[in-house]
C-alpha cells in the first residue's frame, strides 16, 4: 500500500536511497500517458519523511474512502497489477473491467478522483494553517529572541567602542602626565640641588667669617 504514495511522490521528489543514481528509463508503453515532470525534483526526502507522509496520506485516504469501488480502489488495484501487466493502458483497462463488475463506472471513477483532489486541497489548507501558527508562535518567538540578541550585541559593541576610545584617550593623557611629572621632578631635583649648594656655600662663608672675626678683631 505504502508504495502507492511513494510512487506518486517520486514524480516530484528524490529519495535519499536513490539520490546520485540516474532515473530509470520510462517504458515506451506509458509514452503520452504519464509525461515526466517539467522540472527537476524539488527536494530530497529521507526515510523518515517518506514514512511520515506515506502514513499521513494513507490514513487520510482510508478515512475518506466510501463503501464500494472508487478511484482509491482503482489506484490500489492498478498498483497491484503493475507487476503482472507492464503496459499501462492494458493495466488500466484490466483494473477498470475488474471493478466495473462491482459497480464502478467511468463517471464515478472520475468523480471520486476529483473528490480525493478536493480532500488533498483541504488537507493542504489545514497544514498551511498549522504551519503558519507554528511559525508565528515558535519560530516567531525565536526570531524575536534573535533580534533582541542582535540589538544587545550592537548596544554592547557601541559601548565597547566608546570605552575603547576612552581608554585610548586616557592612555594618551597618562603619557602626557608622565612626561610632565618627569619634567617637574627633574626641575625640582635640580632646584633642590642648587639650593643645597648655595646653602652650603652660605654656611661655609659665614663659618669662615666667624673664624676671621675671632682671630682678627
Amino acid at each position: 500500500m505504502a508504495g502507492i504514495f511513494k510512487k506518486a511522490m517520486s514524480l516530484f521528489v528524490e529519495f535519499e536511497e536513490d539520490s546520485g543514481k540516474s532515473a530509470p528509463a520510462k517504458s515506451s508503453s506509458t509514452s503520452g500517458t504519464n509525461p515526466p515532470p517539467l522540472s527537476a525534483p524539488a527536494r530530497t526526502l529521507n526515510a523518515e519523511d517518506i514514512d511520515k507522509f506515506e502514513k499521513h496520506f494513507e490514513r487520510m485516504f482510508d478515512q475518506a474512502n466510501l463503501p464500494g469501488p472508487d478511484y482509491y480502489e482503482f489506484w490500489k488495484m492498478e498498483e497491484t497489477l503493475e507487476a503482472h501487466i507492464k503496459d499501462e493502458k492494458a493495466r488500466m483497462s484490466a483494473t477498470f473491467a475488474s471493478l466495473a463488475i462491482q459497480g464502478l463506472t467511468k463517471d464515478k471513477l472520475i468523480e471520486s478522483a476529483n473528490k480525493y483532489k478536493e480532500l488533498i486541497n483541504q488537507d493542504k489548507t489545514q497544514f498551511e494553517k498549522v504551519a503558519n501558527e507554528k511559525s508565528e508562535s515558535e519560530i516567531g518567538s525565536k526570531r524575536k529572541q534573535l533580534q533582541q540578541l542582535e540589538e544587545s550585541i550592537a548596544k554592547h559593541s557601541e559601548m565597547i567602542q566608546k570605552l575603547t576610545k576612552e581608554i585610548s584617550d586616557s592612555q594618551v593623557a597618562m603619557g602626557k602626565l608622565k612626561a610632565t611629572i618627569t619634567e617637574d621632578e627633574n626641575k625640582l631635583a635640580s632646584n633642590k640641588q642648587g639650593y643645597y649648594v648655595a646653602c652650603e656655600a652660605m654656611m661655609q662663608k659665614i663659618t669662615e667669617d666667624i673664624t676671621k672675626i675671632q682671630t682678627t678683631l
